[in-house]
């Protein structure tokens, strides 16, 4: 018995004569000049297997029929149909020689002599660099195509919310409502990945490949971050490696994934599904729960994690103090306050100082927040105007500061033209040239890095719009909540107030100033003129924190 292996790539063309029908042929040939019948040729053909991996179904099956000894012979077109992996090809010639199995290819004589592996040895070794030199080709042209047509390369599954169709991504209106219901849940209800998953199976919405109307919290998590949805598309972001010897669960071949450095990304533009403010507002909520899933879980801290010293510019922290026992429980009260991280340092020695800002309690401090957010989110038309009227007056100044520069810039290359023409009349030399012609060079250089700083700030303040915008249109979602409260009608949970604090609120810096303290809000509240309240009672801070 004999046994015929042919293998062919996806694309592999017929055309180069490396077809299966082709290959299969040529060895069936080889088979009868040796002397074997066609009954007695066994034909195992690989269609669609790469040749970098030698764990395939028809090389399995030949591997475990070679260990029954039923072939004295094994006929292949040319090595690299074996496999173009070095190693591999010397596993499975090793299987043979242990089984007296004798290997024969068509395109090139092998003979088991030190001379003979030396020679096929060294066309295994250029199979596999051409299998390398292959993979990079076919990744750069992708990357030209992509650069000079600006086309999508096709991908295993769209992302949800866009269909992929003649190297476009297109939205599918179906889908984005609810990736448009995803953001909305996540930033004005504060949903948890599990409570949005649960919401898209009972409305019916199926996740992308439809393998399950289940929702994973990757798959939501991926919506939130990606970028696609504002209207940015990376291509070339990753690159992947096969892990030799493993697979998955479904049996494909197991890989790692790493991120390439963001000069090799190709960046495409495709339709926008959500305004970038409101991308913005869940970048900055998902950092928030991070944080506040995060400390002392005991109390409802209201603006626990958002709290800065303005002394010694650590972040503040919320703790408990412990009182006085109770005389009629015999219990010790708990009090919990804001304090700086500085008032404890954990590093110690010389030049390490303790921060002197006396702690203040809880209670107090979260009230008076709430305070100014409830009095906001009752009237974020005021707060919108402050906004408006601060960005018109910053576009303006930006505005007239990026026309100079830009003068500034055509006037250096004009100085540059000059300089070209007078070295072409003769009148200055290459010294004077190269001199001149580098300090103006270097001039021109800071002016355009400037005016692509400017460039920057116009771009933030118009997303920082966008996100006013967005937020006000949040903010009245709440309006009702907080006047109900207000009125006695209902109550907010501490959940929702600190959802409602975080989309307001960056940052809060706290200053003292005698028996004043000072509430300097970061963020969307940060036009708030500069909230006082004076120091009620000096309580005995060694027990209880000293009050607001």
């Amino acid at each position: 018995m004999i046994a015929v292996y042919a293998r062919v790539s996806t694309g592999i063309q017929v055309a180069e004569g490396t077809s299966l029908d082709s290959q299969v042929n040529l060895c069936k040939e080889k088979a009868l000049q040796m002397g074997y019948h066609e009954s007695e040729i066994v034909i195992y053909k690989e269609e669609g297997a790469s040749g970098e991996d030698i764990d395939r179904p028809a090389m399995n099956q030949l591997r475990d029929d070679i260990i029954k000894g039923i072939y004295s012979y094994i006929v292949c077109t040319h090595p690299d149909r074996l496999s173009r992996d070095l190693t591999d090809k010397l596993v499975v010639c090793k299987e043979l020689e242990r089984n007296g199995i004798e290997l024969v290819f068509v395109d090139t004589e092998y003979q088991n002599t030190p001379e003979g592996q030396l020679f096929f040895n060294m066309q295994s070794a250029i199979a596999q660099y051409e299998l390398a030199q292959i993979r990079k080709r076919t990744v750069r042209g992708k990357l030209n195509t992509v650069k000079r047509d600006k086309k999508v390369m096709p991908m295993r599954a769209s992302p949800f919310g866009y269909d992929f169709a003649d190297g476009r991504l297109t939205v599918n209106k179906y889908e984005a409502e609810f990736v448009k219901l995803i953001y909305e849940w996540y930033v004005r209800d504060n949903l948890t990945m599990r409570e949005i998953g649960e919401k898209l199976y009972t409305l019916g919405a199926m996740p992308k490949r439809g393998e399950s109307p289940n929702w994973g919290s990757s798959s939501i998590r991926r919506i939130l971050t990606s970028e696609v949805y504002i209207g940015t598309f990376y291509f070339n972001r990753r690159k992947s490696s096969k892990v030799k010897g493993e697979k998955t669960l479904s049996g494909k071949p197991k890989k790692t994934y790493e991120f390439r450095d963001p000069s090799e990304w190709v960046k495409l533009e495709v339709p926008a599904i959500i305004d970038k403010g409101l991308f913005d507002l869940v970048q900055k909520q998902k950092v928030r729960n991070l944080k506040s899933s995060k400390g002392n879980v005991k109390h409802d801290y209201l603006v626990k994690s958002l709290l800065k010293c303005g002394n010694c510019g650590l972040a503040w922290q919320a703790t408990t103090y412990t009182g006085r026992t109770d005389k009629k429980t015999g219990l010790k009260k708990q009090y919990p306050v804001y304090r700086c991280h500085g008032i404890n340092p954990r590093r110690y020695g010389a030049g390490i100082e303790k921060c002197t800002t006396r702690s203040i309690k809880g209670e107090l401090l979260d009230e008076y927040v709430w305070k100014s957010i409830a009095d906001v989110v009752l009237d974020p038309d005021a707060l919108i105007a402050d906004f408006s009227v601060e960005n018109s007056a910053i576009d303006k100044t930006l505005k007239s500061k990026m026309d100079i520069l830009t003068n500034q810039i055509k006037s250096k290359e004009k100085e540059l033209e000059r300089l070209k023409n007078l070295y072409v009349k003769g009148i200055i030399n290459d010294v004077q040239l190269d001199d001149e012609y580098s300090q103006i060079n270097r001039d021109k250089t800071s002016l355009e890095n400037e005016l692509q700083q400017f460039q920057s700030n116009v771009e933030y303040q118009n997303r920082r719009e966008k996100g006013t915008e967005k937020l006000k249109e949040i903010v009245e979602g709440f309006k009702k909540s907080i006047q109900d409260e207000q009125e006695g009608k209902t109550v907010l949970s501490p959940e929702q107030k600190r959802h409602i604090v975080e989309l307001l609120v960056d940052e809060i810096i706290i200053e003292f100033d005698g028996n004043d303290v000072t509430l300097t809000y970061i963020g969307f509240l940060d036009e708030l003129k500069r909230a006082k309240a004076g120091r009620k009672n000096n309580i005995d801070s060694r027990s209880q924190p000293q009050e607001v």
